[in-house]
């Protein structure tokens, strides 16, 4: 399944290409159904060997948490704690968590990874990541969920944007706009950006999509267009001449913190729970005096 053939499977397997044809045959004998279907000299998965596969696949998956789950057990990581993150939260909460962190824990390495929604999931669900940063996930199995904060999203534009001088705006004026992504193919992260714009029943111009937001400001600040942003960058580029407004109907996403769900919660990762969300919500305090100041 992971080679594509017979030939890369007994390479991979360092055995012979008969030796593998036999221990295929050997193992439809045993699970009683075809896993194969040669379709001349290659051959092809049947339905019942794709499914086969992912449960296998899952099995080694959880395999692979027992290691962290007796890590974390001894309640302390082994001198280095990984943090997978949004973009956006590891350049506006992690810095000063960061500083913080090295004052109480000077012997402790830190890796930080900064990764879509999907890739925080996967990491923390693998324990590959002490400690995620992302979109809140309640009910997905493997991952323990803690909201964050519930944070309300913002218009942003050139400070030389005509609506910039308006101190409120609604979904509706940024009809015709042209109006800098996200990307329809990314994460579900921006699935209320695209709702706001349908139920305002607004054409808006589409000729720049990305899926980060840092570059999304960045093309705004460019005076590439306008758009709807999560607010944790808003100061930083705030202080670069972007003009930040709110928005309504509001736009707002849930942010959580992720780990694990295996053991208990080691001090350090929950000290580092603790000031995240201190760090945060001092964080979009200061947005919305931003959004107040205009």
């Amino acid at each position: 399944m992971m080679s594509g053939g017979i030939t890369a499977a007994a390479s991979m397997l360092n055995i012979s290409q008969p030796s593998v044809s036999r221990l295929i045959a050997d193992m439809e004998r045993a699970v009683g159904f075809r896993l194969f279907d040669r379709r001349g000299a290659r051959v092809h998965p049947t339905a019942q060997a794709q499914a086969l596969y992912e449960a296998v696949r899952r099995s080694y998956a959880g395999l692979d948490l027992l290691d962290q789950a007796a890590r974390r057990i001894r309640a302390h990581p082994v001198g280095t704690v990984r943090i997978a993150a949004l973009a956006a939260i590891a350049m506006a909460i992690l810095p000063a968590v960061i500083a913080r962190f090295r004052i109480l824990y000077p012997d402790i390495k830190i890796i930080v990874e900064s990764l879509g929604q999907r890739a925080i999931e996967e990491r923390v669900f693998l324990g590959q990541a002490d400690l995620g940063i992302g979109v809140d996930v309640q009910g997905r199995e493997g991952i323990r969920s803690t909201l964050l904060a519930r944070a309300g999203y913002v218009c942003i534009l050139p400070a030389s944007h005509p609506l910039a001088a308006r101190a409120h705006l609604a979904v509706a004026d940024l009809a015709g706009e042209e109006f800098i992504g996200p990307m329809h193919e990314a994460d579900a992260l921006w699935t209320g950006i695209d709702t706001a714009l349908e139920t305002s029943g607004i054409t808006v111009s589409r000729r720049l999509e990305t899926q980060h937001s840092q570059i999304l400001y960045a093309f705004v600040e460019a005076g590439l267009g306008v758009t709807i942003a999560e607010p944790f960058s808003a100061p930083r580029f705030h202080r670069l001449g972007v003009a930040v407004r709110p928005i309504a109907p509001p736009v707002h996403l849930d942010f959580a913190l992720l780990e694990p769900d295996i053991g208990p919660t080691p001090e350090i990762i929950a000290w580092l729970h603790a000031d995240v969300a201190r760090e945060t919500e001092a964080c979009l305090a200061h947005v919305r005096e931003v959004v107040a100041s205009g």
